[in-house]
């Protein structure tokens, strides 16, 4: 007998008419939820098991979740073996769209690649084309970088000189080359890449007067705020903690409570601008010797957490190290690097989606990138094409939710119906721990 559901579960299987979220841990029973779901919408209102998109991570995943779902249905007969529908699905169950997400994009590439057109050079992706494993694109990667920054050294304009040699040129070029294929892969997480490239030369072009309305700024103090609080709370939380133990809380936790305060105070400062926070030191007094403790483990405990707090205020003191004027001085001194970085990066982009499509190849981040041109148009509205998709599926159903990015995203939205038929579940807190 089938274990029965929760409340809370069994809403998540009954709601309708809208996109819905299940964030819950792992072992909460998610899966199980989405295969309740699947088969409300089969048992209850005749759909067809192939009438959903079923997104995993892995085609581990996809195998494991067909097996659950051939099982359920399994179970199902044995309690209604005069069920007509039912018997239907058992020939569906194995033609149904569960797949992960390259996969689900391979297949609309090979089926609709014609409408991307030509690149630059003429070249066109082809149905056969072949998809590279990441050791092919990573050498595929180094040959297209070592041609490109050749390129760049022969043509060094005033602001990649200033970057060449803030990373070493002439000397090693393996700085330059990593930085360029860290943001490189950064890159591949933004659904319009060529419109991200531009906003970024867009801020480096038009730098604030202070630092704190930059971006940098902004994400340091808010990062300082933050952090400030946390150990704000651990420390007066090991005050109230040591209580228990009277030579401790003698020695340790009025020092605890004073620094607490301290990072209190930075917290607000960090609200007012860069020079206030710059200004907020936290200090921290030698712990005194306990002769008495009774309890060694606590008082083990309670010297990691100062010594942590300790660690995160000595950062706060390297990230403010200059004044506003100052730190605003240094960024528009970089401004130039930074804008040959993002055209270095751009060029090399380019370069390497040329090669790849000279030789009838993609990567994983290509096809997922491709499918977003097939499915919305310019304006971000899904295209004829997506809504031919869409209609496709009763709902798209995505597991472990977590693992998403935002370019899947819009895949996701672009071939559900308005974004109204999307059912998906994961432990979102891992997303953003």
């Amino acid at each position: 007998m089938a274990e029965k559901l929760t409340n809370e579960q069994q809403a998540a299987v009954d709601s309708r008419e809208r996109s819905l979220l299940v964030s819950a841990a792992a072992g909460s029973g998610k899966t199980k939820v989405l295969v309740e779901r699947l088969f409300s919408y089969v048992e209850r209102e005749g759909a067809n098991l192939d009438d959903f998109l079923i997104i995993t991570y892995t085609r581990a995943a996809a195998s494991e979740l067909r097996g659950k779902i051939a099982k359920a249905l399994t179970e199902r007969m044995e309690r209604d073996p005069g069920n007509y529908h039912l018997r239907q699905q058992m020939l569906r169950v194995y033609r149904a769209d569960i797949k992960t997400v390259d996969a689900f994009c391979t297949a609309l590439l090979r089926e609709n690649c014609h409408l991307l057109g030509e690149d630059a050079r003429g070249h066109a992706l082809r149905p056969d084309f072949r998809v590279l494993d990441e050791n092919e694109a990573q050498v595929l990667r180094e040959h297209v970088l070592a041609r490109t920054l050749d390129d760049f050294y022969d043509h060094l304009t005033p602001g990649g000189t200033l970057l060449a040699d803030t990373l070493g040129a002439g000397r090693d070029d393996s700085a330059l080359e990593d930085l360029v294929l860290e943001l490189h892969a950064k890159l591949q997480a933004q659904p319009y890449m060529d419109r991200w490239l531009a906003s970024q030369e867009q801020l480096w072009h038009d730098l604030p007067p202070r630092v704190e309305d930059t971006v940098y700024g902004t994400l340091l103090l808010s990062m300082v705020r933050r952090k400030a609080l946390h150990c704000a709370a651990l420390l007066r939380g090991a005050a109230e903690e040591m209580a228990s133990d009277a030579a401790l809380a003698d020695k340790y936790a009025p020092l605890f409570l004073g620094v607490a305060e301290q990072f209190a105070l930075l917290a607000a400062s960090a609200e007012e601008d860069w020079d206030a926070a710059a200004k907020r030191r936290v200090d921290f007094p030698r712990l005194t010797a306990v002769r008495k403790c009774e309890d060694e483990a606590l008082k083990a405990k309670m010297q990691g957490v100062w010594n942590g707090c300790k660690k995160t205020a000595k950062g706060f003191d390297e990230g403010f190290s200059v004044t506003s004027a100052e730190a605003m001085e240094d960024l528009r001194a970089m401004a130039p690097a930074m804008l040959a970085l993002l055209k270095l990066t751009a060029d090399f982009s380019c370069a390497y989606q040329e090669e790849k499509r000279r030789r009838n190849a993609a990567d994983f981040s290509d096809q997922e990138h491709e499918a977003i041109d097939l499915l919305l148009g310019a304006d971000g509205q899904p295209t004829d094409l997506a809504r031919t998709i869409s209609q496709r599926y009763r709902e798209i159903m995505v597991d472990e939710y977590q693992d998403t990015n935002e370019v899947q995203n819009c895949i996701f939205r672009a071939v559900s119906r308005d974004g109204q038929n999307l059912f998906t579940v994961g432990d979102v807190k891992q997303s953003i721990s």
